[in-house]
């Protein structure tokens, strides 16, 4: 194939930001092989979900903080496929991850998988006073780290609210919940500041938000 070719395809996967190797092979008349050696010579991200169906060259993608990019509902992610950045979520996450956390974070269901990791050794599970189901890392040490943040979050919570402050995720009330009690003399301004550069896009409006929200500054006070 001519360097001239090559070119066309990388201009017009760029112009298009994610498409099928069925739409390349369509548009340039080219076989499989060819797209694919011509993506893999560039570099190229697969889409997490939609069967893994789409592609988008390696410099297109604009990643957020956790890795994560999502383009009109194709999601792709840093950390290739869907069970290796499930994983690498549940590892970042200083208090483990439910599914229900996970769902919310990548916009697709994760159960089935979550149980293949955990027989495969990747993850742990622990439960929550025989209810709430949290998956770990798979170090032991590790997992009882994030099992005892999760612990203390959750008994830092008062009686069940009817829903999440405004703007949050139950992801993001846990991350923000656990840096006040790390640091609850913080303003938030400097917690949205260490939880951005832990990978966790949080602003301080969210911050204030949750505090807000749980009356925490004012139990602080007494």
């Amino acid at each position: 194939m001519s360097a001239e070719r090559h070119q066309k395809v990388i201009a017009w996967m760029k112009t298009r930001q994610v498409a099928t190797m069925k739409a390349l092979r369509h548009q340039f008349q080219i076989s499989h092989m060819t797209v694919f050696r011509i993506l893999s010579e560039y570099g190229y991200h697969t889409s997490y979900n939609r069967n893994a169906a789409f592609y988008a060259l390696r410099d297109v993608p604009q990643f957020d903080p956790a890795g994560l990019w999502a383009y009109r509902g194709i999601r792709f992610s840093r950390h290739g496929s869907l069970s290796d950045t499930i994983v690498a979520l549940v590892e970042n996450t200083a208090a483990g991850q439910t599914v229900r956390e996970l769902e919310e974070r990548l916009q697709t269901r994760v159960a089935n998988l979550l149980c293949r990791l955990v027989r495969d050794g990747r993850l742990t599970q622990r439960s929550f006073q025989g209810r709430l189901v949290v998956y770990l890392a798979s170090d032991p040490r590790q997992a009882d780290q994030q099992f005892e943040q999760r612990q203390q979050l959750l008994k830092q919570l008062p009686a069940p609210q009817q829903s999440l402050p405004e703007g949050c995720s139950t992801t993001e009330v846990i991350e923000i919940l656990r840096a006040l009690v790390l640091s609850p003399k913080a303003s938030p301004e400097e917690l949205a500041r260490q939880l951005t550069a832990r990978g966790l896009h949080i602003t301080p409006d969210q911050v204030s938000q949750v505090t807000a929200h749980y009356a925490l500054k004012k139990k602080r006070r007494r």
